[in-house]
C-alpha cells in the first residue's frame, strides 16, 4: 500500500450521505468530521502540516466517488461512510485504493470480522478499514441485555426497515436474548419498506399480536414516521417497553417536537450529555460553528466521526508521515482519548472498544431545541469472548 507520503498538507477524504432520506445524518456526521479537521489544526496539524478535509456524498457510484477522491483528490486517508450495504459492496475496491478507511457511521459486524473459517460468508476483514464507532454487536446486546434484565419472558415484535440492516439487528436481537436465556416468544415481525410514508399497516399488524415489547431498527427519517405513526395508533400506550437501535438522533427528536413518545429506550453510539468529560465539552463547544440548518449537537455519528481525525493526527505522527503501511502499523491497537472517553482499537478486528449507550426519551435532557432528549444514558461495552459465547450457534459473528 501506497499513500502519497509528505507535503505541506495532509487530505483527509470524507464520504457520507449527504442527500435523500439520511442527508441531515450524513452532514451532521460532515459537521463532526469538519470540527474535528479544525481542532486538530489548532492543535498543530499532522507533523506540523495543516489538514484538510474534502467531503462527497455517495451519489449513485460510491464507489467512483472513493476513487476520485484517492486518485485525483489524492486523499491520505478516508472517513465515512453511511451505508453498511455500500460499505460491503465496495470493501474490495476500498482494500485496492491502498489508504487507510476509517468508518464512523456504519453498524454491520461483518466488515470488521476476521475469522473467515468461522464465519466464511460473512467475514469481510480488510487490513486498512477500521471503525471507531460501536458496532451493530454491541448496539443491540445492550437492549437485549435490558430487555432480559426488565422483561424477560415477554411477547415480542419487531418493525423495522425494510432492508438487510433492519433484518440484520432483528437477528441480533434474537440471538442475543436466546443466549441470554430471556425466554421472549416473537410474535410479529414488519418491515415497512425505505422511506415508507405509510406504515400505519405494518403498525396495526404488530398490535394486533399483542406484544409486551416491540424492537425497532427505525432511524432518520424512517425514525420520525414510525413515531407520529405509532403514537396516532396508540401502539406506545398499549406496549409496555419500545427499543429503538440508532434513534439516537437530535435531527429525529427536534422534528418531532412534542409529538416524540417519553420513555421510548433507544441504543447509539454516542449522545451529547451521556460523557461527562472535558473533551466532550470542547467537542460540542466547536460543532456549533459547524452545523447549518441543524440541531447545535451531534448526532449519535458525533463521537466517532470527531476521534477518527484525532486518530489519524496520532497514527500518523508515531509513523513519522502519511505512507499506509506505515500509518495502518500505528492504528492497530492505538489507544485514542476524545469525546467517549478512552478507547482501543483491536489489532485483529480493527474495531474500536468505545462504549455504545442506551438512553431513555425524556423531556430532563438539555437539548437546543424544542423537544426531547435522552436521559438515564448507561454506557455499554461487550468484549468478543462474551459475544461469540451468547452468539453461539446462531452464525452471526461478532465483529469485534
Amino acid at each position: 500500500m501506497g499513500g502519497s507520503g509528505g507535503g505541506s498538507t495532509i487530505k483527509i477524504g470524507g464520504m457520507y450521505l449527504i442527500t435523500g432520506v439520511a442527508s441531515a445524518l450524513g452532514k451532521a456526521s460532515e459537521a463532526a468530521a469538519r470540527t474535528g479537521v479544525d481542532a486538530v489544526n489548532e492543535d498543530g496539524g499532522i507533523n506540523g502540516n495543516d489538514v484538510e478535509i474534502v467531503i462527497r456524498g455517495h451519489g449513485d457510484d460510491p464507489a467512483a466517488q472513493l476513487k476520485s477522491l484517492v486518485q485525483e483528490e489524492r486523499v491520505d486517508a478516508l472517513v465515512g461512510l453511511t451505508s453498511s450495504g455500500v460499505t460491503l459492496k465496495n470493501a474490495t475496491a476500498i482494500n485496492q485504493l491502498g489508504v487507510p478507511m476509517t468508518l464512523t457511521d456504519i453498524g454491520t459486524p461483518y466488515i470488521t470480522e476476521y475469522d473467515t473459517d468461522t464465519y466464511s460468508d460473512k467475514a469481510s476483514f480488510k487490513e486498512n478499514i477500521f471503525r471507531t464507532n460501536a458496532n451493530t454487536a454491541t448496539n443491540v446486546y445492550g437492549i437485549a441485555e435490558d430487555a432480559n434484565e426488565n422483561h424477560s419472558g415477554s411477547r415480542v415484535a419487531n418493525i423495522g426497515p425494510g432492508y438487510a440492516y433492519g433484518e440484520q439487528v432483528w437477528s441480533y436481537f434474537q440471538a442475543y436474548s436466546d443466549g441470554l436465556g430471556a425466554g421472549h416468544e416473537y410474535v410479529a415481525s414488519e418491515f415497512p419498506s425505505l422511506g415508507a410514508t405509510d406504515m400505519t399497516p405494518q403498525i396495526n399488524a404488530i398490535m394486533d399480536a399483542d406484544p409486551d415489547v416491540v424492537f425497532s431498527g427505525f432511524w432518520a427519517g424512517d425514525a420520525v414516521t414510525f413515531f407520529k405513526q405509532g403514537t396516532e395508533q396508540g401502539l406506545f400506550d398499549q406496549v409496555d417497553q419500545v427499543y429503538m437501535t440508532l434513534a439516537m438522533d437530535p435531527t429525529v427528536f427536534s422534528a418531532l417536537g412534542s409529538k416524540m413518545p417519553e420513555d421510548v429506550k433507544i441504543a447509539g453510539w454516542y449522545w451529547h450529555s451521556a460523557f461527562d468529560n472535558e473533551t466532550n465539552t470542547d467537542f460540542l463547544e466547536k460543532y456549533k460553528d459547524h452545523v447549518e440548518n441543524l440541531p447545535a449537537i451531534p448526532s449519535f455519528t458525533g463521537g466517532s466521526a470527531y476521534s477518527a481525525i484525532w486518530m489519524y493526527k496520532k497514527a500518523m505522527e508515531a509513523a513519522g508521515g502519511t505512507k499506509t503501511g506505515d500509518v495502518v502499523s500505528e492504528l492497530e491497537g492505538i489507544e485514542v482519548s476524545g469525546p467517549r472517553g478512552t478507547w482501543k482499537m483491536d489489532p485483529e478486528s480493527h474495531q474500536a472498544n468505545a462504549p455504545s449507550v442506551l438512553g431513555v426519551s425524556s423531556s430532563d435532557d438539555d437539548v437546543p431545541y424544542d423537544g426531547l432528549g435522552l436521559s438515564n444514558n448507561k454506557q455499554v461495552t461487550l468484549t468478543r469472548d462474551e459475544s461469540t459465547s451468547l452468539l453461539e450457534g446462531s452464525g452471526f459473528p461478532p465483529g469485534l
